[in-house]
């Protein structure tokens, strides 16, 4: 029965009832029901699992196998795995399990008509669980309760549709979490659910979104056919963003709004320096947006010459921060004194103490330039610290953030 060579086998998996104290008519018949699946498989070898007592139920089979082929059903044909606990789920289920990935490089197919009831449930569950075939031999039963020899049937049990609700469940539980590639690896698990090709995409579009990569994203997500309402404003959004930067306008606010909520879902996955990292890009993203859309300054690319058009007190000092070009690039500190010397108080914000503090917070981070982790409190403090001051800079935030607000499947 093996495959010579090393090749790939077909292993058939057996769950076996006991002989014991049961007539021999009832074990003849149990162990023709046995023999019966086992030539309509044709396995390469064969793995019982079943007690000490079940042992009798082979010798039978070996007997009509004999019998019926005209050759022995040798101890090379099969393996017998001796489950202690034949009432606990725990043993039988692991018995399986260990055994399944013994085998896991072969074709596998599992038959679990003989054998106690949490012998037989442990079957069922791990062949959906590992998506293998499951069997059950039928036919006309005997006063005895046992399948009468020449009525058996061979029949497939379909497990597929409970084991693609299970995975669609949970692919929708690690979307919700933001776990994508793990949402990702549910969906690829299922084997005929309607929708599935859909949910990818969703998938797909949101996994990208959260990495920032937007244009991306609106191409998936221009392609999802499903309507709902959630998806239909996030679309809104995402769309929005790319043709204002498409046209190199000014696309801070929509930002703005995109990395609090992004820093908002680092914090619900306790991922606190990530999330503090984004909400720092974003107090610097706040002066970025004012210098812009009030004084149509560019902070990563000032021109001085632009700075003497405007009253800005200390100029001098920028005059020091020009290259050959006479450009001047301002980082966050830079930007809002900026904003101070061009008598904003915007800029004031860069003075709160509060922030201040938990930005230093964020400074000593490992993320940053210390080595320090950031506590969920502190990271909530400055999201909220973060919320506030864009509040006084973006006039739409909270409608900019619910369009780009992440839905729940």
């Amino acid at each position: 029965m093996d495959k010579i060579g090393g090749g790939k086998m077909k292993v058939l998996f057996m769950t076996v009832g006991t002989g014991v104290g049961i007539s021999e008519e009832k074990v003849k018949n149990l162990a023709h029901g046995l023999l019966t699946s086992i030539l309509n498989h044709n396995p390469d070898k064969v793995v019982f699992f079943g007690s000490e007592e079940s042992k009798e139920t082979i010798d039978e089979l070996k007997n009509q196998y004999l019998a019926e082929k005209g050759e022995k059903f040798g101890e090379e044909n099969y393996e017998f795995v001796k489950i202690n606990y034949i009432d606990d789920f725990y043993d039988c289920y692991t018995s399986i399990e260990n055994k399944l990935k013994y085998y896991k490089d072969h074709e596998i197919v599992i038959d679990y008509t003989s054998g106690t009831k949490t012998m037989t449930t442990s079957a069922a569950i791990a062949a959906m669980l590992y998506q293998k075939k499951l069997f059950i031999t039928s036919g006309r039963r005997g006063k005895n309760g046992v399948v009468i020899p020449g009525t058996e049937e061979i029949k497939m049990q379909n497990l597929f549709a409970a084991y693609d609700k299970y995975s669609m469940d949970r692919a929708k539980e690690a979307f919700n979490s933001y776990r994508y590639e793990e949402a990702k690896n549910y969906l690829n698990q299922i084997v005929a659910l309607e929708g599935k090709e859909e949910y990818m995409k969703i998938v797909d579009a949101y996994d990208l979104w959260d990495k920032f990569n937007h244009e991306k994203a609106k191409d998936v997500m221009e392609k999802i056919k499903i309507k709902n309402q959630d998806f239909n404003r996030n679309k809104s959004f995402i769309g929005k963003l790319c043709s204002k930067k498409k046209k190199k306008e000014i696309v801070e606010n929509f930002l703005i709004a995109d990395l609090l909520n992004n820093a908002k879902r680092r914090i619900e996955e306790g991922k606190y320096d990530d999330a503090v990292a984004r909400l720092y890009r974003c107090v610097e993203m706040i002066a970025q947006y004012r210098l812009k859309s009030v004084y149509n300054l560019n902070p990563s690319e000032i021109k001085f010459g632009d700075l003497e058009t405007k009253s800005v007190d200390n100029l001098e000092k920028y005059k020091m921060k020009k290259n050959e070009n006479g450009i001047i690039k301002l980082a966050m500190k830079n930007s809002f004194e900026l904003l101070k010397d061009l008598k904003d108080e915007v800029g004031n914000i860069i003075d709160d103490k509060e922030l201040k503090e938990l930005i230093k917070k964020r400074n000593t981070s490992i993320l940053a330039h210390g080595i320090d982790p950031v506590e969920k409190e502190d990271a909530e403090k400055l999201y909220q610290k973060t919320f506030e001051i864009s509040q006084q800079v973006v006039e739409n935030l909270k409608p900019l953030m619910k369009l780009s607000e992440f839905p729940k499947l």
